[in-house]
């Protein structure tokens, strides 16, 4: 993989949440690639241990549940007691949900909100007063922050919150040299975003042609290349970069008109 001898995070210590598969555990293992020190976190950690496995030694697990404000504490907690210091945080764990809002539960209402905005708030408040200068906060967002859809009501108006969210923790972690970007990914070939399309199209083939309709550039996105930009965002190169919302749909925002004439 690109990059992977630059060591541009080298002792460096980052928390990934949701890095059990797609996008969170791209993050995590670029992040060991380029010399971080990465506690990775999800709510399963039989699937946590296949991101250790193959993080070079570099990797720790540890199980939360983003919707728990003392499992994130804990978490946070842990990287200052065993590491010393944070200085990345990835709020990248979420669900998403794929039904009419005169069709979504309250459950799932409920479980989508917390999941998804308060996670990410709760991540927020316990690394904020623990990164020194230069910490940088990463939240994942998506196209939807930006745009709805037909369906996925919950998740859209989440996401939506994310992007304010970020907007906000920006302004007030500026003045302490902590930055807080999100990045808002188009359609990227996760396992979640499969079995979104084996459910909408009744096959993963058949969204591959689809979103290459709409996203010229990438088709379905490679999570390696969210974890890419998440590098950036950690590292110095970003260092002027708060409260900013990087896309990365392979050019699909720049047509939404036309998808939604389709």
């Amino acid at each position: 993989m690109s990059g992977q001898n630059s060591r541009r995070l080298q002792d460096k210590v980052a928390v990934v949440t949701g890095a059990s598969k797609g996008i969170g555990q791209a993050i995590a293992l670029r992040f060991a690639q380029e010399g971080a020190h990465v506690i990775a976190a999800g709510r399963n950690l039989e699937d946590l241990a296949d991101t250790a496995a193959k993080g070079d030694g570099r990797i720790v697990i540890q199980q939360c549940d983003v919707q728990q404000g003392v499992q994130v504490k804990a978490l946070i907690d842990r990287a200052t007691n065993e590491f010393g210091v944070l200085d990345v945080l990835v709020n990248n764990a979420g669900v998403a949900t794929q039904d009419l809002l005169v069709d979504t539960t309250e459950d799932d209402w409920d479980l989508t909100m917390n999941t998804n905005v308060k996670g990410t708030f709760l991540g927020l408040k316990y690394a904020i007063p623990a990164m020194s200068a230069g910490g940088s906060i990463i939240n994942i967002g998506s196209i939807c922050s930006f745009a709805g859809e037909r369906t996925s009501g919950a998740y859209a108006t989440s996401k939506g919150a994310v992007l304010m969210l970020t907007k906000n923790a920006a302004a007030e972690t500026a003045h302490l040299g902590i930055r807080v970007n999100v990045i808002c990914p188009g359609f990227t070939d996760t396992p979640m975003a499969r079995i979104y399309f084996e459910e909408t199209m009744g096959s993963a083939d058949k969204a591959d042609d689809f979103i290459g309709t709409f996203a010229p550039l990438t088709g379905m996105i490679p999570t390696e290349d969210i974890a890419g930009v998440a590098l950036f965002l950690a590292t110095e190169d970003a260092r002027s970069m708060t409260g900013a919302s990087l896309v990365v749909d392979g050019g699909l925002l720049a047509s939404w008109d036309h998808i939604a004439e389709s």
